[in-house]
């Protein structure tokens, strides 16, 4: 791939997944989730940004309204269930789709999207996450 301004997103563990700039156009939006289902298994980072992604990478495109600090709080229960995969047991789309990630709910069991942010927000160095 040439080099241009696009973020290529791959399956590593680092630097939210970036592994290059590349000159092709972005093929997914800003505000999505992107899980590694090869190479690094299980590693989900925010991208706040369009981006290209490698095709070991599954991207979780929200039914809601996702800030920055929801999609924090979902990518560490995603990484949370990334021991049960491996490069052997991959996490593709079809176990992906099986999977329960359990979240935060009110009473009336609707996941509590005010809750996730406000825990976000009140941990060290949250002040450092763009809004």
């Amino acid at each position: 791939m040439a080099e241009g301004d696009t973020p290529f997103i791959g399956a590593i563990e680092s630097d939210n997944g970036y592994r290059q700039y590349v000159s092709a156009s972005p093929n997914h939006e800003a505000g999505t989730i992107t899980v590694s289902y090869n190479g690094s298994v299980g590693e989900a980072f925010y991208q706040s940004a369009p981006f290209w992604a490698s095709d070991d990478i599954n991207v979780l495109y929200p039914k809601f309204d996702m800030n920055v600090f929801v999609a924090m709080f979902l990518c560490a229960l995603i990484r949370r269930e990334k021991f049960r995969f491996s490069y052997g047991r991959k996490w593709h789309l079809g176990r992906m789709n099986e999977s329960l990630i359990r979240l935060p709910c009110d009473t009336a069991g609707v996941p509590d999207w005010a809750f996730m942010e406000t825990y976000i927000k009140s941990l060290p160095y949250s002040t450092s996450i763009a809004a």
